[in-house]
């Protein structure tokens, strides 16, 4: 005979109510926050890996952070961190000549060292790899979904070298985050 029909739509309204209700934010598995890169590691192994590497190479290190905008101009900082402390940044901007467009000239350089780390304003900030990964979990991994692509990646060791999000109403860039082209231990 089966289940009156009232009864079968009753239990599946049941069902449907149970399900959502054990899916509240509050019941929120570390796991439902991680976001895996094309490294195949999730952010939050990448962070274990950070700090088991960090400790092997006694904190030192150097990265690279590119920017490239759709008009040609493009900035290049490389920070240098040893034994935990930031001690150097290295800016260049260039953008495409004026008479020849395939061509780029300088338009600004320097150096900073530990007598002198943020006198100048361009440049990436003055940030260790710790405080990268911070930044990345607190701010860029947080924001919406629905209305921003988030990325996340690494490199083949684990170590962060991608965060940030692109809202999906913006057109040229839009990237919020960084991206570290080098990365290399000293």
């Amino acid at each position: 005979m089966g289940f009156p029909k009232i009864v079968y739509k009753f239990f599946v309204l049941f069902l449907t109510v149970v399900s959502f209700s054990s899916c509240s934010s509050d019941d929120k598995t570390e796991n439902e926050n991680e976001f895996v890169g094309e490294s195949g590691i999730n952010s939050s192994e990448s962070k274990d890996l950070w700090l088991s590497l960090k400790s092997t190479n006694k904190d030192s290190y150097e990265y690279t952070i590119e920017t490239v905008s759709w008009t040609g101009f493009a900035t290049s900082t490389t920070i240098k961190v040893e034994n935990g402390e930031v001690a150097s940044r290295e800016f260049t901007s260039t953008q495409p000549q004026e008479e020849n467009p395939a061509e780029t000239e300088i338009v600004q350089e320097y150096i900073e060292t530990e007598s002198d780390l943020g006198t100048h304003e361009s440049g990436a900030d003055i940030l260790t790899i710790d405080e990268l990964y911070s930044l990345c979990f607190a701010e860029y991994l947080t924001v919406d979904t629905d209305s921003n692509l988030i990325y996340f990646d690494t490199t083949s060791e684990g170590v962060i070298n991608t965060c940030g999000y692109v809202n999906k109403d913006c057109a040229d860039d839009c990237f919020v985050g960084f991206k570290l082209t080098d990365f290399t231990w000293l």
